[in-house]
């Protein structure tokens, strides 16, 4: 498995109305899609050519691929390109035994490797976003959210439930409790839609948020966001 910065420690179990999309590359699938066969596991398409692997993972998105058979540097050149802005996990394996459990860690980690060296601008560009909406950089939950958009950015939907995935990692970075990071986010949000630029939050999140609310919800402003990075990037 391609190594995460992150370790699964103290992380929650998905829930198990979660499903994780996997596209299998193998040449002889059949072994390796009994092994899939578990709960919150769904394959999306199996591959055998490995020619094939950009431009099926690009129009299916899937959460992790499972690499069983070897493909060549070029083949891998091709995939980081064709699903840069929301790579998913990749799973190298020489055999079937254990994938399933492989692809649950693989959630349960930070964003995808191959993701790692765009993680600085996918931050900046959130930060931005912020300061426009007129969210104060000074406040705790500001860090978090910038941070954990970034994260979001780099995982292909529907991700993972927030409290499962994204506040347990925030707060593994941030040596915090995971409870300690929803409470900054939502307070930064509170703040900044009490004093905030209301026409740039209206332009960010148009008529997602419930007008009886009158501000989105943690979920609501971090995807928003993380999408709004990817148009960015």
């Amino acid at each position: 498995m391609i190594p995460c910065p992150l370790g699964v420690k103290n992380m929650k179990s998905l829930p198990a109305s979660f499903e994780i999309r996997v596209m299998l590359f193998a040449k002889a699938p059949m072994e390796a899609l009994a092994a899939l066969d578990a709960p919150g596991i769904a394959v999306c398409d199996v591959v055998r050519n490995a020619r094939q692997l950009p431009d099926r993972a690009s129009k299916l998105c899937p959460h992790a691929l499972a690499l069983l058979d070897p493909i060549d540097s070029e083949t891998m050149n091709d995939i980081i390109r064709a699903l840069a802005l929301r790579p998913p996990r990749i799973i190298q394996s020489s055999q079937a035994r254990g994938l399933a459990e492989a692809v649950r860690r693989s959630m349960l980690t930070s964003c995808p490797a191959l993701a790692l060296p765009s993680m600085p601008r996918r931050e900046e560009l959130a930060r931005q976003t912020l300061r426009e909406i007129g969210m104060s950089p000074s406040l705790l939950g500001a860090a978090c959210i910038a941070r954990g958009a970034a994260l979001l950015s780099a995982c292909p939907k529907p991700a993972p439930p927030l409290q499962y995935h994204l506040y347990p990692l925030l707060a593994q970075e941030m040596d915090v409790s995971a409870a300690s990071v929803e409470k900054r986010v939502r307070s930064a949000i509170e703040s900044a839609w009490l004093h905030g630029d209301l026409a740039a939050q209206n332009r960010l999140l148009g008529l997602s948020v419930s007008a009886e609310r009158g501000k989105p919800t943690n979920s609501e402003l971090l995807h928003r966001l993380s999408d709004r990075i990817c148009e960015l990037l």
